[in-house]
């Protein structure tokens, strides 16, 4: 949820804390779940770089998710090219060709 709506849901109704926790725990459907979720916001730099996924067109995101979905398991690397763009790569993928 984005701060500028959360505002405005607290100025309708006052949130309790215990709702709110209950409300996150049904979304996420167990405890060791969101308890994954909150180990995983303390890794730093990790909410900076959710919010910039979050912020691609549905296009992108559908893509960069279908890519995560085949090569996760084995591993990524970044790495960045001399003109500053980024390369997401799979580990176990021959490097991509940057002549082109």
């Amino acid at each position: 949820m984005s701060q500028p709506l959360l505002s405005v849901i607290a100025e309708e109704m006052p949130l309790d804390a215990v709702d709110i926790v209950r409300d996150i725990l049904r979304d996420v459907e167990s405890l060791p779940r969101l308890m994954e979720l909150h180990y995983l916001m303390q890794e730093p730099g990790l909410v900076e770089l959710i919010r910039g996924l979050g912020a691609l067109p549905e296009g992108d995101r559908r893509r960069l998710s279908a890519y995560l979905a085949r090569h996760c398991p084995g591993g990524l690397r970044v790495r960045q090219l001399p003109s500053g763009a980024l390369i997401l790569e799979a580990m176990h993928e021959t490097r991509l060709d940057e002549s082109a």
